[in-house]
């Protein structure tokens, strides 16, 4: 009986792991899914991976983006403002379905460029992003409305 009883415990913190872990990949998947994207520049591949609730945050925004709109109009005008942007992936931490990322993302290469350290912490609900809180020094600029 006691043998019957581990074994079967040992099988259900095996299968809980393995539970566990599937969420994490899959969550980790779907940002850097959201990454590759944009160093595809295809605002439609973002935007699919938003919910349509989803909650963006930055230093240079004054108050929080929602919805896949503003995820379409915050990409539309970071590709036009940068056209050569690209993100470098540097460390990823997950968490059940929250996503650490530290990467550098590249800048005006053709005008002598600038890299910027970024973090963001992302959650990840049902295959997509429902939070996105991204922190970087914003050199002081004003918010953008």
């Amino acid at each position: 009986m006691f043998v019957s009883r581990v074994g079967c415990a040992a099988v259900f913190a095996l299968l809980a792991g393995c539970a566990s872990l599937e969420q994490k990949n899959a969550a980790k998947a779907v940002v850097e899914a959201k990454f590759a994207a944009v160093n595809r520049h295809s605002v439609d591949d973002i935007e699919k991976l938003y919910a349509p609730f989803a909650s963006i945050t930055a230093p240079n925004f004054c108050t929080p983006r929602h919805g896949r709109e503003d995820v379409r109009r915050i990409y539309q005008d970071l590709f036009t403002s940068f056209p050569d942007i690209h993100a470098e992936m540097q460390e990823y931490l997950v968490q059940g379905d929250r996503v650490a990322v530290r990467y550098l993302v590249h800048l005006g290469a053709a005008a002598g460029g600038f890299t910027v350290p970024i973090s963001n912490w992302f959650t990840v609900r049902d295959g997509l992003i429902t939070t996105d809180d991204g922190m970087f020094d914003n050199g002081g600029r004003k918010c953008m409305p």
